[in-house]
Order: C-alpha cells, then structure tokens, then sequence
C-alpha cells in the first residue's frame, strides 16, 4: 500500500519521540498543524503499513501512541520512508489515484466516509463521485456492487468468493507491474522472497513454504504467473479466515468435485494451512480451492492423460468446438494435428476458469478483435454453440480473445501448406548440375517443396501425378506432356520471372481445386474497391521504404526517448517540435509503454505525414522506469486525413505481426532493418491479400 502525506508525516514524528515515551494525537496535531480527527483517520493506515513492513507500532487508550523499536531500527525506518518518497508517483495523477482509491475499497474493513477520500487526495466531492464512477465497471465484472449510501459511506457489497476473486487479481495486477521493494522482494527474481504489503508478512512466508512443498511432494509444475495467482489467492483466504470471513456452502453449486485430482491437491494444502495458523476444517474452503486449482495450470504436460474421464471430455468439447469454429469459417481444421493439442492445453483451465466465475484480463483483446474480426466472431459463435451444448457458462469476451490466437495460427499454418510447391528436380544424369539447381532453388524460393532429383530418362507421370508433383525443374528441354520448366543450374532472372509466373499460374489453380463447397458470391466491383486496394498496396510499399531503426545516444529518461522519437521523421526543427508535441500528449493520455515489447508505442496522426512511417530507437543502456525496463521505443505516425481508410490499418497489423512473429521483434531489436524489412514485407502482404479478398468478397483463405 502507499502512505499519503499525513500518515508519513505521523511515522516521522513518532520516530523522533524515544521508545519509552509515547506521544499524544494532540501533541502530533500541534506538530503537523491539522486536527485531532484528521490524525485519526490516518491511524489504521499508518498501523496497518508499518505492520506489513515489520515495525512494532502500539496505540494506548489515554497514554498515546508508541513506536515500539530501538534506535538502529528507527534510522532503518526512516531511510525506508526517504527511499519511498523518491519512488512513488504522486497521488494527484488520476490514474494513479483510482488505483489507491480502488486498493483502499478493496481491503476496508468496514464503510469508507466520502470525507476519508477526499481530504486524503485534497479533492472535491464531485471528483471523488468521477472517479468512483470510473472504477465500478471493474468491481462488476467481479460481482462485487460499488455502494455508496449517505450517512452510512461507500462499500463493496458481493459475496465471499467475489471479493476473493477481485483481490486475487488487484493484488497479482500490483505485483506484476511493480517488481520493487515496495511491493515485493524477492532474492534473485525467486519465488522465495515475494511478500505482499496487505497481508501480515509471516502468512505470505508460510504460504510460500506450503506450496514450495507442495510443489515438489506432489509434482506439480506452476508458471510463474500461476504460482503467482495461487500465492495470493491463499495467503489473502487465510487472512480473511483468521478475521472470521468464510466462503459459505450455499455459494458452491458443483457436488462432485471429490473426483477431481485438483482435490486432491486442495486437501493436502488446506491440511498443512490449519496446522500452520490452527484454522478450522472448512469443507466449502477445500472445495472452492479445488475450483481455483482447475483454473490455473498446475500439471506438467508429461502427466495429461486423455483415458481420465475429465480430459476426454475436455479433448471431446475441443473438438467440438474446431467443428463449430470451422463451419463457420468454412474452414477443414481435421488435418491440423497440432491445432488439438494446442487448444486442449488452453481449453482445460478456461473450463476451470469458467466454472469458477474467476475473469481473466486480456490487454489485448482490441487488438485481436480488430485484427481478426472475422476469425474472433467465428470463436464467439462457435463457444456460445459449445455453452449450450455442454451446460458451460458463457465465454466472455476476454477468453474469447485468447481462443482466436489459436484458430489463426492454425489458418496460417494451412496458408503457408496452400503455397507450398511441389517439384522434382530434372538432370541429364540426376546429379552434378541438379544440385547446383536445389541450392539455388531453396535459396530463392524457401517455401518450395523440393521432392529430390532424378534422371530425365526416369521420368514417369503417371509415379509424378500420385506423388503429388506440381512441377518438374529441368535444367534441360524435356519431351514430356508433365507440366515443365527448363532454367539454368543458377537461375538467372529471365529464369525466376518463368518460375514465378508459372509457380502463380499453379497456386490458383490448386486453391481452386481447393475451394471448400460453401462458396460466397463475389460482390460486384466497384471504384472504391480498386482505389481501395490499390491505395493499401501503395501505403504498404511506402512504409516498407521508409523504415528508420536506429541505436539511440545514451538516454536517461522517457522524455528524452520522445524528444529522440520526434527526431526519426523531421526535416526540420518546427516538424520536430510538433512531432515531439503529439507524441507527449499521447503519452501523457495513457501510458504507452508495451509490456510484451519492453518498449514505449509512441504514436500520432499528423497533417505533416503523407503515408504510413514505422521507425524503432534502441536503447543501451535500457532504462529503468517505476521497475519496469524500456529497451527501446517503437515511433509510428499515420496522415491527419479523414480519406485516409489504409494507414491505421496497416500500423496496427505491425504490431499485432510483432505480438506473433518473435523472429520479427528480435530482429527490430537487434536493429538488423533488412531482416526485419524483409519479414515485415512477408506479414503485410499477407495481410493485403486478406485484405483485398475480403474487400472483393472473394472465398475465404
């Protein structure tokens, strides 16, 4: 938790009064110039932090309050209040605090005074009501009610399993983002040394021992972000047990769970939690702990077994789901081995996760609705179909996101199968110049299916035709009625324009051998279509000629990366500047910094811009911000124009080809531009060609 100014205040006061004098709320009033009441308000949070950091602070009806440590232990103290002054973030940035006002509505034992909340932020009553508004969506999706009743104050209303759910997230939210002393300390990144500020620091030390060994006893296999999750989720359970909050029977619907191997693992860790803080048996805890535990990972995959009743049902709803996402799309997943597998791995804790009313955030979930629109709305109606099916709760739209990644992988796989040539490689002898040829093949057409070599005097196409043959590559004229094309040993260029107009001619005609039986009429074309296409071929060729990746000077803070950014497409100080303008003024609207990337997204429109720039300024060293890393900054700026329909498209597929291709984004960040132009070039203009078949309404992929 953060302390506002007048709790840090009081510490320091009491830090200077000696351990065996306490010191009145009056005589800290007169100190600090504020009210009696006013410190007392103060007084929870001030005991409730110092706890969580280990102090000894002791409040005595009509004697006064005491810090109870020795000297050593005071300057400790104070040094730790100087190093959180330096670290924290003010409490006037807004974002910032609806966090704390969310955090202090969260872990308030009782109805929180509107007064408390606005003489803590020194913010007017109509502020606090904004801000209010601004965070209950969040409490929703947990189904937790914001209610705010006059005379009484503002509190959450929902059930025990709820408010578990909410903390669980908001707690591992915190954690994840703020890997720093102040939230959480651990030795080596382990998992040994993770304490969370709210909870008494011996629980969270306890947990972590149970499910250290718990891990190894029971071989089990937690990411970090699970363990993270489970951690939390427990060590907040036996706080809330120990303040006398339980999970009720009636709040728990499934009866069978005694036949789930999670509770197994439920009831090992509930026994060792009741010795540890002598808690009592709580059947309902046990249970709905077996529910948490499907809902997170903990088997290594070397122990799924698919014969087990449950897993066969999950392979079985799958499938099923493929079949429905499939026949919507008009697409045959059957021959997709790894599309299964795959899916099942992430189905199975989805399940859990659905059963147990626990929401997943996904940052992401624009993006994949934007990008793969059609794909997203295919899983949305293919889930509802297995909902119903299954008796399985609705899928919200955040699983949904994450269910689609899968479906356009496996799209792509069957895209990259769909170009795949077939050929075989023809010689006088089937040696000698054939691999001369081979090695200039593979180096010029990577995708080609290279079958092997033979003589001219063995060919057989009746053998070739049932083995699949698209070509035969023949470095000497032929006197066959197979498909043909004779090239030099090294191809020349007349020799790749033969190649790729022939290798084109074979690709539609083998997609249109492949056309599934649900054929959608092509739409009439129309002007807007071709000037359409014609312009995001245009836009996608003018960025890819003006990519700017670069090694940054040494940088030291983010305002300098934006004033570095604003230099990448300037050709002169006044563009600088305006460049540097509109980038401040997105950053400072929302953060901009990329977690998947390490980088900060700096971006804008411009009347300045033409067509569509991408640039990338690597930092060495990175720099470190709120204990996060920046290594870099991705810059991308579109035209200011209403017409203009092409250019945000194209600047959101790089990012999403960056999420999905790591060869791309390793390469960005090696700054090798021609290897990344070169890949980028292979993203986009399978994205135009989606693009231009979906405007034309030609079949689908």
């Amino acid at each position: 938790m953060l302390l506002t100014q007048r709790a840090e205040d009081i510490i320091r006061v009491l830090i200077r009064f000696p351990q065996d004098n306490p010191v009145t709320t009056a005589i800290i009033s007169e100190e600090l110039n504020i009210s009696s009441r006013s410190i007392q308000r103060e007084l929870p949070g001030v005991e409730q932090w110092l706890a969580a950091e280990g102090y000894h602070f002791v409040r005595k009806r009509s004697v006064g309050l005491l810090l109870d440590e020795p000297e050593e232990r005071r300057q400790e103290l104070l040094a730790l209040l100087d190093h959180n002054k330096s670290a924290n973030v003010t409490v006037d940035d807004r974002r910032d605090r609806q966090r704390i006002l969310c955090h202090e509505i969260l872990f308030a034992a009782e109805p929180v005074k509107s007064y408390y909340f606005t003489d803590k932020f020194g913010i007017s009553d109509g502020t606090l009501a904004s801000d209010l508004n601004q965070i209950e969506p969040w409490f929703e999706k947990y189904h937790l009610t914001l209610v705010r009743r006059q005379g009484l104050g503002i509190f959450l209303k929902g059930s025990e399993i709820a408010r578990r759910q909410a903390v669980t997230s908001h707690i591992c939210s915190q954690l994840s983002q703020k890997r720093h002393p102040e939230s959480m300390q651990s030795s080596n990144n382990s998992r040994q040394g993770i304490y969370i500020r709210e909870i008494p620091r011996n629980i969270t030390s306890n947990v972590t021992q149970v499910l250290t060994e718990g891990e190894h006893k029971l071989h089990l296999h937690l990411s970090d972000n699970g363990y993270l999750h489970l951690l939390a989720y427990i060590s907040y359970t036996v706080y809330r047990i120990q303040n006398g909050f339980i999970i009720e029977n009636t709040e728990i619907t499934d009866s069978d769970l005694s036949m789930e191997p999670e509770f197994a693992v439920a009831e090992y860790l509930m026994r060792q939690l009741r010795q540890d803080f002598k808690l009592p048996i709580l059947d309902a805890e046990t249970r709905y702990l077996t529910i948490f535990l499907t809902g997170i990972r903990i088997w290594p995959s070397s122990r799924r077994d698919l014969t087990t009743q449950r897993d066969f049902d999950v392979h079985q709803i799958t499938l099923t789901l493929i079949k429905n996402v499939g026949e919507v799309l008009g697409i045959d997943f059957s021959d997709d081995s790894r599309l299964p597998s795959e899916l099942g791995a992430h189905i199975q804790p989805t399940i859990g996760r659905l059963r147990a009313g626990i929401p997943i955030e996904n940052p992401l979930l624009g993006d994949f609705r934007a990008s793969y629109r059609e794909v997203f709305q295919a899983c949305e109606t293919g889930c509802q179909v297995l909902s119903e099916m299954y008796e399985l709760p609705l899928f919200p739209e955040s699983e949904i996101g994450f269910i689609t990644i899968y479906f356009v992988m496996a799209m792509d796989r069957k895209a990259k199968l769909a170009r795949r040539i077939s050929v075989i490689i023809v010689c006088p002898t089937g040696i000698g110049s054939s691999r001369l040829l081979s090695e200039s093949l593979k180096k010029e057409y990577p995708d080609l299916d290279i079958r092997g070599t033979m003589s001219a005097f063995d060919i057989d196409s009746s053998k070739l035709a049932s083995d699949g043959i698209d070509l035969i590559i023949s470095t000497v004229k032929l006197d066959t009625t197979y498909r043909w094309i004779n090239v030099n040993p090294i191809l020349t260029k007349q020799d790749k324009m033969l190649l790729d107009s022939k290798m084109k001619l074979i690709l539609s005609q083998k997609k249109n051998q492949n056309k599934s039986a649900k054929i959608i009429p092509a739409a009439p074309l129309s002007k807007e279509d071709v000037d359409y296409i014609s312009s995001l071929g245009e836009g996608i060729y003018q960025l890819l000629g003006n990519i700017r990746i670069g090694q940054a000077p040494v940088l030291h803070s983010r305002d300098e990366i934006i004033s570095h950014a604003a230099s990448l497409f300037a050709d002169s100080p006044e563009i600088e500047q305006h460049f540097y303008e509109i980038m401040k003024k997105r950053d400072m609207i929302a953060d901009t910094y990329m977690k998947p990337f390490h980088a900060l997204l700096l971006h804008g429109k411009s009347p300045d811009i033409t067509h569509p720039c991408f640039g990338y300024i690597h930092l060495e060293p990175p720099i470190y911000e709120n204990a996060r890393i920046i290594l870099g900054a991705i810059v991308s700026f579109i035209p200011e124009d209403p017409k203009d329909k092409i250019s945000a498209p194209i600047a959101s597929e790089i990012i999403g080809a960056l999420l999905e291709e790591p060869e791309l984004l390793k390469a960005l960040r090696n700054t090798d531009d021609e290897l990344f132009t070169s890949l980028l070039e292979v993203s986009l203009l399978k994205f135009y060609k989606n693009r231009a078949a979906s405007r034309l309404g030609l079949p689908n992929k």
